[in-house]
């Protein structure tokens, strides 16, 4: 065996990674010149990060125009790039699909490196769960040749991707979720109580949401974009999480426009230096543009000599085919440029322009004003700031969280067009005081949101993560400092439905049924409440009768009612992996023993009541159980972590569950095989094409058999059409 043989088998075993694919990265690795580190020992400095993003298209610059690629891959690139000049070296990690190369060199110490996983083609980010384990399993291939220090994820699916890898290599773990999902639902103006929502085809929220709470739970560190996103954790699903709030980056264009001005564009749109107010951003509700003309209205009306010459710049939008919500926004500028008598000689109006331009405008103008109704953060303000121009902005942006009034920038009230006119004619009154703001303005945001600064503290966190220590200007002091420097029990997601590759497909029975078992689940939480217990709920019936749906629909249902609970799978408590059970069930029935080896002395039943009757109490806030991953051979983890920290009910779905001693609240779901054989037959068929479906019939038939007897053990039964039928007390 060569000593490059001996190396891969030791990265095999250590890592449980097939030798093949580590054979494969090997030879990616050499072809493009990516440097084999062999991890040794805790360096002083990180100097081998891989960041993870997983979905959208990638290039330098990220391609425009195309779906899923925008601020976070313009975020993940810039901030690679200037810890690259720094000297470390780093890899990005994204999905490979045609007709993109497999590996990108983007610069001295940059390397971008695309990662197959499902089909060759495009996967949109809502789409991409499925394929997260292959993702994940690659990523901890490319990052143990790398030797990685550690990982940092971005967004749902590159969070669990970079948890696993942190995992399994025993690093420490940044995430960036970018956007919450739950920020999304509400943004859409959904009901976040509502059920439906989170089922919803379109956007996959519930499964979003699995592995963006697993990935905060498991990683040592949250990096937040906005002020906003660690209140929202807190107030909704009541986590603290150790993190900074720490915003994108502003382009190097606005800092360098100071070199070449270029004050010769601005005649192309009639304007002069010093004499335009500005406004670039969204045409949306909440950025209040509107706003913007009434202060720009106000303080004509209030001095018009003052204000003499000066013009509006307003650009966004789509102003030839404008979208609904644009349509809106640009009827009541059109009433705010009436009611002010303004015309086409006052207001300049543009679509969208490119960073080069914005940067020259922003630097050239004589106020960039900002009167958000709501603004997590405030991007626009942070770029004309970089450019040198004074800042007129709402104090409901996000942003204001780093601004003094008076000093960097001028915090209105988004309410009081009339008080923001005013303060603008006294900043104009001031060019000295102005100057000194927009200079001000100027250096907050070169040391705050260059991509150089935000690059350079994200260092210094990875740095201290890699000692176990706590980073500096952490603002949750309250978080213990075992977070920072732990290595291992850290993979919540192993546990989401997407990872272990039987996600609930619910439909209107499923509904129905969670529905109408609702009350008498809510009333069992109050009892338990009394007691200082959990509930535990077990759902038992035939395979595919709906208990994972039904179990899934009631958490949710029961947000509603301020109730949290969790799912443990019964599955993973067969004694037996799923191949290893079907070739020991296929053996038996060769044998002419099915009959014997069927039923629940294939699940470990004594191990699963041992971990409930430590979860029931409210005291224990996590246990650990094991799970599995269809995707990945079928491959079978031992300990993963289940937190508990103000969770009501424990669901468990599992074929037998009704024997179990700790189960608060038994439901058998009454189901034959026979009357939806169909639907078991494309079910079984599309997870193994080849399976012999008389064999999967007999099995069906003997548990059917051997189920239907256990219906005397439950609570609660649920009848083949899905209603409520009886709920009694044992």
């Amino acid at each position: 065996m060569t000593l490059v043989n001996r190396g891969l088998t030791r990265l095999a075993l250590k890592y449980a990674l097939p030798l093949d694919l580590l054979k494969e990265y090997h030879d990616v690795f050499q072809e493009n010149s990516i440097p084999i580190f062999p991890r040794k020992r805790t360096p002083k400095y990180a100097n081998r990060i891989v960041m993870v993003s997983t979905h959208g298209y990638w290039g330098d610059p990220p391609p425009a125009g195309v779906p899923d690629t925008g601020g976070q891959t313009y975020y993940v690139l810039e901030v690679s790039k200037a810890w690259a000049l720094r000297g470390r070296k780093v890899i990005i990690l994204a999905r490979w699909f045609k007709p993109y190369p497999r590996v990108e060199t983007l610069a001295k110490n940059l390397w971008l490196v695309r990662i197959p996983a499902g089909s060759d083609e495009f996967v949109r980010k809502e789409d991409i769960y499925p394929i997260v384990p292959e993702l994940a399993e690659r990523a901890v291939a490319v990052s143990a040749l790398f030797g990685a220090h550690a990982v940092m994820g971005h967004y749902a699916d590159g969070m669990a991707v970079a948890l696993e890898a942190g995992e399994r290599l025993r690093v420490p773990v940044v995430v960036i979720p970018h956007s919450l999902g739950i920020n999304k639902l509400i943004s859409l103006g959904f009901d976040p109580y509502d059920p439906e929502v989170w089922f919803d085809m379109q956007y996959n929220f519930a499964t979003r949401e699995s592995f963006e709470i697993a990935a905060l739970k498991g990683a040592n560190f949250e990096i937040a974009n906005t002020p906003q996103e660690p209140h929202i954790l807190k107030d909704y699903y009541g986590y603290k999480f150790p993190h900074l709030v720490m915003p994108a980056g502003a382009g190097n264009d606005f800092f360098n426009v100071h070199r070449k001005p270029q004050t010769g564009m601005l005649s192309k749109y009639r304007l002069v230096p010093r004499k335009y107010l500005l406004y670039f951003g969204r045409f949306s509700e909440a950025k209040n543009v509107p706003g913007v003309v009434q202060v720009f209205g106000e303080a004509r009306r209030l001095d018009p000599h003052l204000l003499e010459g000066v013009k509006l710049v307003l650009i966004g939008g789509s102003p030839e085919k404008p979208q609904p919500e644009e349509v809106s926004v640009e009827d009541h500028v059109g009433a705010a440029v009436k009611q002010f008598g303004l015309t086409e000689n006052n207001i300049v109006r543009l679509p969208g322009q490119g960073w080069q331009t914005l940067s020259v405008l922003a630097h050239n103008c004589l106020f960039y004003v900002g009167m958000q109704m709501m603004e997590p953060f405030g991007m626009g303000v942070a770029e004309a700031m970089a450019a040198s121009a004074p800042v007129i902005i709402s104090r409901a942006a996000g942003i204001t969280n780093w601004i003094t009034d008076g000093k960097e920038a001028i915090i209105v009230n988004p309410d009081d067009p009339h008080d923001a006119a005013q303060r603008l004619i006294k900043a104009m009154k001031n060019p000295a005081g102005l100057r000194e703001i927009a200079s001000r303005g100027h250096e907050l945001s070169r040391n705050t949101f260059s991509w150089q600064a935000i690059a350079g503290q994200q260092g210094e966190i990875i740095d201290s993560l890699c000692h176990g220590k706590s980073p500096p200007g952490i603002i949750d002091k309250e978080s213990p400092p075992a977070v920072f420097g732990r290595r291992k029990n850290r993979a919540y997601h192993r546990l989401a439905p997407a990872w272990r590759g039987d996600p609930p497909v619910i439909k209107p029975n499923h509904k129905k049924a969670a529905e109408e078992l609702l009350p008498y689940i809510s009333e069992e939480i109050m009892h338990s409440r009394r007691r200082e217990e959990r509930v535990v709920v077990a759902l038992g019936g035939e395979s595919g009768a709906g208990k994972t749906e039904i179990a899934e629909y009631l958490r949710f249902l029961l947000r509603r009612e301020k109730m949290w609970g969790v799912t443990i799978a019964g599955d993973a408590f067969f004694r037996l992996a799923p191949p290893e059970n079907h070739r020991a069930r296929l053996k038996a029935y060769s044998e002419g023993k099915l009959d014997q080896y069927l039923g629940p002395s294939e699940v470990d039943l004594r191990q699963l009541d041992s971990i409930l009757h430590r979860a029931v109490q409210r005291d224990v806030t996590e246990v650990f159980v094991p799970s599995d991953c269809r995707k990945l051979s079928s491959r079978r983890y031992t300990n993963v972590p289940v937190g508990l920290t103000g969770m009501e009910i424990i669901f468990v779905d599992l074929t037998y569950s009704l024997l179990l001693k700790n189960a608060t609240l038994k439901i058998f779901l009454e189901s034959d095989y026979e009357d939806r054989i169909n639907e078991v037959k494309e079910r079984n068929l599309s997870r193994d094409p080849d399976q012999d479906f008389g064999f999967i019939l007999k099995v069906l038939e003997i548990e059917h058999r051997v189920i239907r007897k256990l219906k005397k053990e439950a609570h609660i039964v649920v009848t083949k059409d899905y209603e409520v039928k009886s709920a009694r007390v044992k």
